[in-house]
């Protein structure tokens, strides 16, 4: 089974020195078991360099081997010179960097280097004036936008004259202090736009200089929308190299100071949500941390320090199941409504309750004991009264079991459902772990344990116990089913969809798994079969808004149009709210009704004008319009103006629309 985001380790390393020689620093990366590793190719504050030796080439590819690292050319990051500044407007100034630029990516060539980090430069023009911390990603000036044209044409130089290289050039985003380039994710996506070989070009994202440039990731759902906005900005896809640097500087304060994990300004969050990014599952995760601490005294290895942080980062949890609902784009939001639909189809896979009982403390004994006589009929009592909802007298009789007999397991899972049936999953985890210590044969409490450590976030930790639960009845649906769940939160589709098949093929009539499955496929980019699921979902559950919402998706992505609109507009009848409208648009638009879908974005603004996502709509197919008639219908261009407006005063964090006013001048 291939790891998953939460439970692969990702490629930590760390920036090294190649003092004595650059073999060296792989020597040392291997010693500390890194899975990639930073180095200078040259000095990096000088501007020229002696040619590498052929004795040089040949301990370093020695040492490559040495690493045992089977796709080390993906493992290796150069960084550039910091000298270098494709920015500049001086002629003389920039010729230089962009010959000191050349010569690195030679020598990354020459040395079998696939990543070379580079600086955007600074235009060295007018400089940025301090600005609201909460408007720190303006629209970029007259003199940024000179910048970014001419690092742009700088690259496309280099790669004429590079013709053939495989080195690609990752831009780095930076703190934005000074006249610094690449604070906001848009200069980068700008530079990759104007370059006639964008497939050289990626990104280098470090997690310091994206917080000092304001970009906030100090929540779950905080970094998750920051991320959400590289991604629809730039795409994760083009994200090479990662830097996982804490920030002196707090959020705003364009200080480029790397502080060790956990004792800067970044937070959990941060560095959890990046770990755990499925997109970034094989990029390298760079340190550039400090080496040495003069306070501290135990002559500790600093990078072994700071990835032991990341990794506990990594794999804990940052907040319970109902702020990871927010963690799932819309297209997988049906992911949790499976959590909550067991009773509708017949399933109770998530029912139960949960909470931590003040029993007799916990003893282990060889193996399950059978309850007395009189036990079984207070245990089937207590369970009656819990199915009937009259959850305090069934906890009373629970405990008053579990104080004559502390070693009976059924007490604590009855304890644990009737908590978890309240939404108290905290106090339902311990329950069920200790009837699972008690009896780890026992099928309900290893899966109660599980649901109740999944509702908490603790998703690996989930995983184990539903793999439990699996050996005591592999034949479990529902268990099946969460654990497709579990997968699809963790961002691994395709271990999800293995489960989710496995789910329907024991419950074929079990909706709620048809939806999970859809989803995967989804994910997967299977949009076919994910349509198949969905329709099969549609014959077993009441059709809802998210439902037909995830079918629309999946009918576009699958170039099925009118079909698409046809679900869309079943929608619209289910549902009068804005979003509602605003997929009939975007399906009407896909499908070329141009008028028809303008129409309905417009309806969607009348339902709440603050509805952004449907003045984009309108913006969008105004924009076509005065495209198509040659830039001369004013009409057309006044209607765009009008929406991207509106939609800004909605929303001013949208990269792509400000895109839209700098290149067509809206």
């Amino acid at each position: 089974m291939k790891p998953t985001a939460q439970n692969a380790r990702p490629r930590y390393g760390s920036h090294l020195s190649v003092a004595g020689g650059g073999h060296l620093a792989l020597i040392e990366a291997a010693r500390l078991q890194f899975d990639s590793v930073q180095v200078f190719t040259k000095n990096q504050r000088q501007w020229t360099a002696q040619p590498l030796r052929d004795e040089q080439i040949a301990l370093w590819r020695e040492a490559v081997i040495a690493t045992g690292w089977s796709d080390a050319p993906q493992r290796i990051v150069s960084h550039n010179s910091y000298l270098v500044n494709l920015a500049s407007p001086d002629p003389t100034a920039r010729a230089r960097s962009i010959a000191a630029q050349r010569d690195e990516l030679e020598r990354c060539e020459t040395l079998g280097i696939a990543w070379c980090v580079m600086h955007p430069g600074a235009h060295l023009g007018a400089a940025r004036r301090p600005s609201d911390p909460n408007v720190l990603r303006a629209p970029s000036s007259n003199d940024e936008v000179a910048g970014l044209e001419r690092i742009a044409a700088a690259l496309d130089e280099l790669h004429r004259d590079l013709a053939g290289y495989k080195v690609i050039s990752c831009l780095e985003t930076t703190t934005g202090s000074g006249t610094n380039l690449g604070y906001d994710f848009a200069h980068l996506a700008r530079i990759r736009s104007l370059v006639r070989a964008p497939e050289r070009v990626g990104i280098c994202v470090d997690s310091c200089h994206i917080v000092a440039a304001g970009y906030d990731l100090s929540t779950a759902s905080k970094a998750r929308a920051v991320l959400e906005e590289l991604d629809t900005v730039c795409s994760l896809e083009t994200v090479r190299v990662v830097h996982v640097n804490d920030s002196v500087g707090a959020l705003g304060s364009r200080k480029d100071r790397h502080a060790h994990i956990g004792e800067g300004c970044c937070g959990e969050a941060c560095f959890h949500a990046i770990l755990n990014a499925q997109a970034l599952r094989d990029v390298p995760m760079i340190l550039e941390t400090p080496k040495e601490d003069e306070s501290d005294r135990n002559e500790q290895e600093w990078d072994l320090v700071n990835i032991k942080r990341l990794e506990a980062m990594r794999v804990r949890s940052m907040s319970s199941m109902s702020s990871m609902i927010g963690m799932l784009p819309m297209i997988g939001m049906l992911t949790m409504f499976t959590l909550f639909a067991g009773s509708s189809i017949g399933c109770q896979w998530f029912g139960g309750g949960t909470s931590a009982t003040k029993s007799a403390p916990l003893t282990t004994r060889s193996g399950p004991v059978e309850p007395t006589a009189g036990e079984k009929v207070k245990l089937a009592t207590a369970t009656e009264l819990r199915t009937a909802g009259d959850n305090e007298a069934a906890l009373a009789l629970f405990q008053e079991l579990l104080e004559k007999n502390p070693l009976l397991p059924e007490a604590y899972v009855g304890i644990g459902d009737v908590r978890f049936s309240q939404g108290r999953y905290a106090d339902a985890e311990p329950n069920f772990k200790r009837a699972v210590t008690l009896d780890p044969a026992d099928f309900q409490a290893q899966y109660g344990h599980g649901r109740s450590l999944q509702m908490l976030g603790r998703l690996a930790e989930s995983i184990g116990a539903y793999q439990r639960a699996l050996v005591a009845n592999p034949k479990s649906a529902e268990v099946n089913l969460n654990m497709a769940t579990a997968y699809l939160s963790l961002g691994d589709p395709r271990v999800a969809a293995q489960f989710g098949q496995r789910a329907v093929q024991l419950e074929p009539r079990n909706g709620a798994a048809h939806v999970n499955l859809g989803v995967a496929y989804e994910r997967l980019g299977r949009p076919g079969d994910a349509i198949v699921q969905y329709q099969a979902a549609v014959e077993l559950l009441p059709a809802t808004p998210q439902l037909l919402t995830n079918m629309v998706n999946a009918y576009v992505a699958d170039g099925r149009y009118p079909e698409a609109v046809n679900t869309a507009i079943a929608l619209t009848k289910l549902s009068l709210g804005p979003e509602t409208y605003e997929r009939l648009g975007w399906a009407e638009f896909r499908a070329g009704n141009y008028d028809s879908s303008s129409a309905a974005y417009r309806q969607s603004v009348v339902i709440d004008p603050n509805y952004w996502p449907a003045w984009n709509g309108i913006g969008v197919n105004a924009l076509n319009r005065w495209l198509l008639s040659e830039k001369k219908d004013a009409v057309a261009a006044s209607e765009a103006r009008r929406a991207f407006r509106a939609s800004m005063q909605a929303n001013p964090n949208q990269p792509k629309v400000l895109k839209l006013y700098t290149t067509y001048g809206l």
